[in-house]
């Protein structure tokens, strides 16, 4: 097993809950590939701390993140992708979106980066592009197997960076039964500027 930090382990955690939204321990302790001793560990320790939060549920115990358990997934993500990537998607996922591309559109040399911005606000932006049918979009890959709070915040996001840049949304699912719950999100914020592939 590769070495992982504390780090590693607690946004395999977070991530694990913002999918799932809630789980048993004994669904953790396999997602995380701890012993349960140390699993105990860092679920007490991150009930303590606000990240997450134990209920019971028709007599069993149940985890689900918390709103600043999200905010520190999303953050400890952010991170993630600055010390592991190019600056974009790490490479493992930016060379599986490439082959994409090409696979299904015929796009040789899909440019996919991390590009800053403002906004007609003034608001500065960070945010994945790519270029697609000889137009730029906000690039947005959506992995999950389920909506979770994480995808929505993740969605909304940019959306409203869409929304303050005039730059439209390619918005690529892997799961096909999402797409019609991406579907209202989008027109819940009233965009019309959104292209979905499902792939």
């Amino acid at each position: 097993m590769n070495y992982r930090t504390r780090i590693d382990i607690i946004e395999k955690i977070l991530d694990y809950l913002a999918n799932k939204e809630k789980a048993l321990k004994t669904h953790i302790l396999y997602a995380s590939n701890l012993n349960t001793i140390t699993l105990n560990k860092y679920l007490d320790w991150l009930t303590e701390i606000g990240l997450i939060e134990k209920v019971e549920e028709n007599r069993n115990i149940i985890y689900t993140i918390t709103a600043k358990g999200i905010d520190v997934l999303e953050k400890l993500k952010s991170i993630n992708n600055v010390l592991t990537s190019r600056g974009d998607l790490p490479s493992d996922e930016l060379s599986y979106y490439r082959q994409v591309f090409k696979r299904i559109m015929g796009l040789e040399d899909t440019l996919i980066s991390s590009k800053s911005m403002h906004g007609k606000s003034g608001i500065r932006y960070t945010h994945l592009t790519i270029k697609y049918r000889d137009s730029e979009y906000l690039f947005v890959p959506i992995n999950e197997a389920r909506i979770s709070q994480y995808t929505i915040r993740n969605l909304a996001y940019s959306l409203l960076v869409s929304n303050d840049t005039s730059l439209p949304l390619l918005i690529v699912l892997k799961n096909r039964s999402l797409q019609n719950a991406v579907n209202k999100l989008i027109r819940l914020y009233s965009s019309d500027d959104a292209e979905i592939l499902v792939i």
